[in-house]
């Protein structure tokens, strides 16, 4: 019934975010982050490419991995425009199996939020420890539902060009405070010449975790000396965004 991370929503997505976009200073962030890093990168639910693509083309050795081909697709087009060279693999990242070991994991700006179920976060912080070299670090985003309310529909239009437009309805739908997640109603409709040329549905799930809750299960799985830095260091009060920093 449900379509995660389609045609449209990636169209919709490199759209309103293109490449070097930034939200709320994550990329500056993530850069300083692998300019310190002496070795390989890799980007964890790469997407279109919007932190990845910039990344490359300042030099940083990095690598992407995303379950969706849709968005592959589109990272692959966006380095293909820039004659970049850069690998990307269509995996899950829960039963990430990659031919080599990283310097850094990195996975920002929220996209660790999408794994649905404890048990997907597990085997994915699992498989990350597996991948990193010896040393190596895992910077990751994790958000909390601080401005969720059950019920809320907002509707958005978004013109991609004088006769097409993609229009865009969330409609949230319940948290469940127990299993730590929300749940949202995607719906996309793609237009042209006044025409309903497409649709898509997407189940939006978002996870959360409490900052001493997580910090226990990386230090379970087998990292240390964690760190948490809110809304990448810029002191604004927003706490809106939780960045955890820990070695292999």
């Amino acid at each position: 019934m449900f379509e995660e991370y389609g045609e449209l929503s990636t169209e919709l997505y490199d759209f309103t975010k293109p490449i070097g976009h930034e939200i709320d200073g994550d990329l500056t962030f993530y850069l300083e982050q692998v300019k310190s890093a002496t070795g390989l990168v890799l980007e964890a639910g790469v997407g279109t490419g919007r932190m990845l693509v910039p990344f490359a083309e300042k030099g940083i050795k990095i690598e992407g991995v995303d379950l969706s081909p849709f968005m592959l697709e589109k990272c692959q087009h966006h380095l293909n425009e820039r004659k970049l060279e850069v690998k990307l693999y269509l995996q899950d990242l829960q039963a990430l199996d990659l031919p080599k070991k990283y310097q850094m994991i990195i996975m920002p700006t929220g996209s660790f939020a999408l794994l649905p179920t404890r048990e997907m976060m597990l085997k994915s912080l699992t498989a990350f420890k597996h991948h990193l070299l010896p040393g190596g670090k895992l910077i990751l985003d994790l958000l909390l539902p601080r401005d969720f309310q059950e019920g809320n529909s907002s509707t958005t239009t978004c013109e991609l060009s004088d006769s097409t437009g993609i229009i865009f309805n969330s409609t949230s739908l319940n948290i469940d405070w127990e299993a730590q997640r929300t749940t949202e109603l995607h719906r996309y409709e793609k237009w042209v010449k006044g025409q309903m040329v497409q649709t898509e549905l997407s189940q939006f799930i978002l996870s959360w975790y409490g900052i001493e809750e997580f910090k226990l299960i990386l230090e379970k799985i087998g990292f240390k000396n964690c760190q948490v830095i809110w809304d990448y260091g810029q002191n604004s009060g927003a706490h809106a965004t939780l960045t955890f920093i820990a070695e292999a």
